[in-house]
């Protein structure tokens, strides 16, 4: 990892502090003790490697060194802010804004806050939150694949792909570091402005199972239907046998297996 060029993302953008790591736990678990010691935010945290890195409902996220982007952005945010889980699906819109600003194209979205190239994923985000006295504060944690070795793409369990096999070219990391950054400092001020309505449409237009049979896995439940996209807070709807519902908070099941294969619905 280059410290010097992303130091320099200082002066680019209205951070704080770019925090850089050639190896780390977690930049989730980084810029949590970060928040806790004081730090002022806005603020990033990046490594080249995670030994402990997380996705949703305690996974793993496979973080080998110089394969991906590895990434959280620290924030302040108003703890009346609505909804805040919603700012996944802000995020995983940012990502794939970058993404085909840089030529990246076959990106589509998986509620509530994956990123898919060609069916397969490609990036992953965690939210998480913690409150300091009367403040609140989200660190957003974003894994984007850039050069995977084949032997993890084959032991991760799932289809997966990189920025490398969508390219077909290389590219600039901290090209994609500051392209994020500034995406999503934006769309957050709009969100915390105006809600989730003015992503609505971008969302429904890149949901990959828009119109299909999906199950979802809610706490201790599963329910199926047909995925109708969201609705202007963020939540999934899901036209059942009995009607619509609207799900605020689970996730959508088998993962991308079952798109890609073309395996039908049961």
């Amino acid at each position: 990892m280059d410290h010097s060029v992303y130091r320099d993302l200082l002066h680019q953008l209205p951070l704080e502090r770019v925090d850089t790591h050639e190896r780390v736990d977690s930049t989730n678990s980084e810029a949590l003790r970060l928040l806790r010691q004081g730090q002022t935010c806005p603020f990033l945290v990046l490594a080249s490697q995670q030994t402990d890195g997380r996705g949703r409902r305690g996974r793993r996220w496979e973080s080998p060194p110089g394969a991906g982007l590895y990434y959280t952005l620290a924030v302040e945010v108003q703890q009346d802010m609505q909804n805040v889980a919603v700012l996944s699906l802000v995020t995983a819109l940012s990502v794939c804004s970058v993404l085909e600003e840089m030529g990246v194209h076959a990106l589509e979205l998986k509620w509530p806050n994956d990123v898919l190239g060609d069916a397969r994923k490609l990036c992953g985000i965690l939210l998480e939150s913690l409150k300091i006295k009367d403040r609140f504060f989200i660190v957003i944690g974003v894994g984007v694949n850039v050069n995977l070795p084949e032997s993890i793409k084959r032991d991760i369990g799932q289809p997966v792909i990189d920025v490398k096999e969508l390219l077909e070219s290389d590219f600039e990391v901290e090209r994609l570091v500051a392209g994020i950054t500034t995406k999503l400092l934006a769309n957050i001020a709009r969100f915390s402005e105006n809600g989730f309505k003015d992503f609505v449409a971008d969302w429904n237009g890149r949901d990959a199972y828009l119109g299909k049979p999906v199950r979802v896995q809610l706490s201790g439940s599963v329910s199926q239907g047909e995925a109708q996209g969201v609705n202007a807070r963020g939540e999934l709807r899901l036209r059942t046998k009995s009607g619509e519902k609207v799900i605020r908070t689970g996730e959508i099941i088998p993962s991308v297996r079952l798109i890609a294969s073309g395996e039908a619905m049961t």
